[in-house]
């Protein structure tokens, strides 16, 4: 075979005799990948190198021809022998980009064929990344400061230049984003920082005739705003505070709406979580009443109570009837209950649920998985066990050590032909796709809301175009989806992590408009939740026109549906810090919300009870455990002190306290968890008063009592701290000033001292009425949840709390994200990795349609 010859223009190129007629762009791509002497040699008949190029993209670009090329060549190839054709291909399509007229074609052959190489460069892997692909572009270190100054300055003039043709810019535009998005955090990207392009895309955004390419403008702005900004002063970032054109703001806004509710509608596509009938309807309503009303019926020793009452006054009276007519078996109830069964789980009927018509996916909350390969739980809400005492010689299913938590052991799920929801195994697989790629633009979206008042303030801000959907709405609507498959890949975790943050600065920035009803197609719409696993939300509830409630049920969707033994720690730490922050501006506009408050609590409590039982496991891969366990008694303790408020009256103030009082031995053992343990205390006899020193009354459980009789004695074991039993620590004594608590602490933990003292004083001080009211009845008589309830609402006025630091007004986000150190910045990093690629997507996708 005849050695390669030297490079001929690709204008004049013929097809040799015996070989295959083929196009003169696939001849020339065949000779840069096979001649690597094709521009070193001094023939004076070749063509030299910028004459050759001249040519060669007068050509109409290739893609398959230009891939195919390329694939031949790998990366040794292209730092060794064919370095000099690859650079020499790239410096001179910088330099017709840059130098050709405005309406020149080649203009556009450049762009097409700079889109796919750059993506194919920049995606090599190299022994020196950084070294070798400025080598590999540019021609060698030296050349690569004017070469690829020169490409930044090619794309922002193109872009600026209103008589390049729109398809031109457009792609120029995209070629932009290709270069950013493939190097990520890499040194390439500093050369778009040296030449500012903000005027430039703030301008195309602007104009009329480039408006419609506001998504890639904005994605664009939000890559290089995150580039390194931990490490030095970002100047997008800069320019990003100091931004001021409104009208580039509206259209940013309306952007990001629609596509909030897109990628929403998409999550809607692979299940439409609208009930289609009423068998439906009741179907979800009869499945949540037995989660709900079994989620604190897997009682340990100590304080307990019975199932909390129903909501509706109608329920009330039909519990109560059949409670009589069935009072014969409740003997019966409770021996189920000593061999490890809690009626309404295990033994409950399976609903099934018809979604359009057809059989929804089994229900990941209808029976419960030990495990996946990755060690993961399914998702659940239901407590997993409080810590027996350490004199228990039988320890229960439901009860595991307080010294070495594991998962307990759980009945096995009884067998069905029809299925409710998704199952363990395959719940997550329609939904393993989403979110999708279109929600990189949430990250410049968190730029401007993070730093910019202006753009704040016009999120709020009455728009006259009504087509235009209030991007609070669609945002809070997503960020419901999001926290319900947060769980499902990495990529679902941090956009839902990102969608909660950014409903936490919507919070602080809202001042009153978050507590009134958004406008939306019809003057007190809903807005629509996720309710695509069980337990689901209501189908209807008119507080879900309010934001600030609506934020609330997608706090408790999160908390709900992502417990895992690989707990995504540092993300349900930020949902709690949103609840804390929803709780201090309601406190702070002097707003009461009319809802289901019940639901946030026993969400929260449900997650103290996952934490207690797999405490090990989140332990041997997280060193934030103690962060959240402090988050979640600050939140609870801050809703308990501040109870007066926030909640709307005082019964929603007795249902928060009756659920810490059901709670009692899982947030003991919480506590203990952090170390904040108190020594031996003095027992509380069933009068209410101290008994004398040294002794201790006998501890009781659900297996030792055939009726809910003994359930409100109250009993102190000498070997475990309990809520019900914090010695000097009940309303009105024992902690002293807020600063002198009487038990210790350490770490992350130390922090929520006071709060659990509060907490365990809030249990001490209603569980000693609550003996009284039981001694007042006949020793065969219940006492009703009812019952406890009102005595718990009588005696609000006389529980004391301790002030705490840990309580106060949070500081705003922005200014918080700098002291949380290394863990936000690692999470900004993935979190900007993803996105990237996710772009890389987007712009593949766009290519092949």
């Amino acid at each position: 075979m005849a050695a390669p010859g030297p490079a001929a223009s690709p204008l004049k190129q013929l097809n040799q005799a015996g070989h295959a007629p083929r196009g003169k762009l696939a001849q020339s791509w065949d000779d840069l990948a096979h001649n690597p002497a094709l521009f070193t040699t001094t023939d004076p008949s070749s063509s030299p190198p910028d004459r050759y190029f001249n040519d060669f993209f007068c050509l109409k670009p290739s893609h398959q021809a230009q891939s195919h090329a390329l694939a031949a060549l790998s990366s040794a190839d292209l730092v060794g022998p064919y370095k000099n054709n690859i650079s020499l291909l790239f410096s001179n399509a910088v330099r017709i980009l840059k130098s050709a007229p405005s309406a020149d074609v080649s203009r556009s052959h450049v762009v097409e064929t700079l889109i796919p190489l750059c993506r194919d460069v920049l995606s090599r892997k190299f022994e020196n990344q950084s070294f070798d692909t400025l080598n590999v572009l540019a021609g060698s270190l030296e050349r690569s400061d004017q070469v690829l100054t020169d490409l930044v300055s090619a794309i922002d003039l193109t872009l600026q230049d209103t008589k390049v043709p729109l398809a031109v810019r457009h792609r120029t535009l995209q070629l932009a984003l290709v270069i950013v998005a493939s190097v990520n955090q890499g040194s390439l990207v500093a050369f778009f920082l040296r030449r500012d392009l903000f005027s430039t895309l703030v301008s195309f955004i602007a104009d009329r005739e480039t408006q419609h390419f506001a998504f890639e403008a904005t994605l664009l702005l939000g890559l290089l705003a995150n580039y390194r900004k931990a490490e030095a002063r970002n100047p997008y970032g800069v320019r990003i505070e100091d931004f001021v054109e409104e009208g580039v703001m509206e259209r940013i806004i309306d952007v990001v709406s629609t596509v909030c509710l897109r990628a929403r509608d998409s999550y809607l596509a692979v299940a439409d979580d609208a009930p289609a009938s009423f068998v439906a309807t009741l179907s979800s309503l009869v499945w949540s009443t037995l989660r709900l009303g079994g989620d604190f019926l897997s009682g340990a020793a100590g304080f307990s109570l019975p199932p909390p009452p129903p909501r509706q006054a109608e329920e009330e009276e039909g519990a109560r009837a059949r409670r009589r007519k069935e009072k014969g078996k409740d003997k019966a109830t409770e021996e189920d209950e000593s061999e490890g069964q809690v009626p309404g789980k295990a033994d409950a009927p399976i609903p099934t649920l018809t979604i359009n018509g057809g059989d929804a996916p089994p229900s990941p909350h209808a029976a419960e998985a030990s495990s996946t390969a990755e060690g993961d739980l399914s998702g659940t809400d239901a407590p997993a066990a409080s810590p027996p005492p350490a004199s228990d010689p039988s320890p229960s299913p439901f009860r595991t050590s307080t010294t070495a938590p594991s998962a307990p052991s759980r009945p096995a799920p009884a067998p069905r032909t029809r299925s409710s929801g998704p199952g363990p195994g395959t719940e997550e697989t329609p939904f393993a796709a989403l979110p999708p790629e279109m929600l990189v633009i949430l990250v410049p979206m968190y730029e401007l809301l993070n730093s910019n008042k202006t753009f704040c303030s016009l999120v709020f801000a009455e728009r006259g175009n009504p087509a235009s959907p209030p991007l609070a709405r669609s945002l809070i609507s997503l960020a419901s989806y999001l926290a319900c498959h947060a769980s499902v890949s990495v990529r679902a975790r941090l956009y839902a992590r990102l969608a909660l943050v950014l409903l936490m600065i919507l919070v602080e920035e809202g001042d009153g408009k978050l507590v009134v009803p958004v406008r939306g197609e019809r003057e007190g719409e809903e807005i629509r939740l996720c309710r695509q696993r069980h337990p689901m939300l209501p189908q209807r509830d008119p507080a879900r026109s309010i934001p600030m409630s609506a934020m609330i049920d997608t706090v408790v969707t999160f908390l709900r549906h992502n417990l895992r033994k690989r707990l995504d720690v540092e993300t349900y730490a930020v949902a709690l810090r949103l609840l804390q922050r929803i709780f201090q501006q309601l406190k702070t506009e002097r707003k009461k919300l009319e809802r289901d408050w019940v639901i946030v609590w026993r969400s929260m409590l449900s997650l103290a009870s996952f934490i207690v039982s797999h405490s090990l496991e989140l332990r041997g891969f997280s060193d934030k455990v103690d962060t959240l366990i402090s988050q979640l008694f600050i939140t609870l303790a801050y809703a308990a002190y501040w109870g007066a408020q926030i909640l709307p009256s005082t019964r929603a103030q007795a249902e928060l306290y009756y659920e810490l009082l059901h709670a009692d031995q899982t947030l003991s053992a919480l506590s203990d968890l952090l170390g904040i343990s108190s020594i031996a205390s003095p027992v509380v006899n069933q009068s209410g008063h101290a008994a004398s020193a040294g002794t201790f009354s006998q501890l009781y459980n659900r297996r030792d009592t055939p009726t809910r009789n003994n359930f409100f004695a109250l009993h102190v074991s000498p070997t475990k701290s309990s809520f019900s039993g914090a010695g000097g620590l009940a309303a009105g004594g024992g902690a002293g000033s807020a600063g002198e608590p009487r038990f210790g602490g350490t770490g992350a933990g130390f922090v929520a001292t006071e709060c659990v003292s509060n907490l365990r004083s809030i249990v001490t001080f209603f569980s000693g009425h609550i003996n009284q009211l039981r001694l007042t009845k006949p020793a065969s008589d219940e006492v009703e949840p009812d019952e406890i309830l009102g005595v718990i609402e009588r005696e609000l006025g006389g529980v004391e709390l301790i002030e705490s630091a840990a309580m106060g007004d949070l500081r705003r986000y922005a200014a918080e994200e700098g002291t949380t150190g290394g863990a936000t910045q690692a999470y900004f990093r993935a979190l900007v990795e993803v996105a990237c690629q996710d772009t890389l997507r987007l712009m593949e996708g766009e290519a092949e349609a």
